[in-house]
């Protein structure tokens, strides 16, 4: 059992490496993102984005939708005794 158990630890660590390299010569070899040049980036314009109203228009129309908590009970202890019970091995 020792010796499957070490080969396991050898397979998974040799696996992990592996994995790693694999994945970081992908990440070397793919495409580069293309930057955008000065004349390319000022011919697009972007639409003005719409504000949020403030803050205070929420508070006042969510407060009377909570609910109130009433009275909270106190939880009483329960003991607990397992049903079956195991002398080990």
């Amino acid at each position: 059992m020792k010796i499957f158990k070490s080969l396991l630890h050898v397979w998974i660590t040799l696996i992990s490496v592996l994995t790693f390299l694999g994945g970081w010569i992908m990440l070397a070899h793919s495409k580069k993102p293309v930057q955008p040049t000065s004349s390319a980036a000022s011919s697009v314009s972007l639409a003005p984005m719409p504000t949020l109203p403030p803050i205070q228009a929420y508070n006042g129309s969510s407060s009377s939708s909570v609910p109130s908590i009433g009275q909270v009970q106190p939880v009483q202890q329960q003991s607990f005794l397992p049903m079956m019970r195991t002398g080990g091995s």
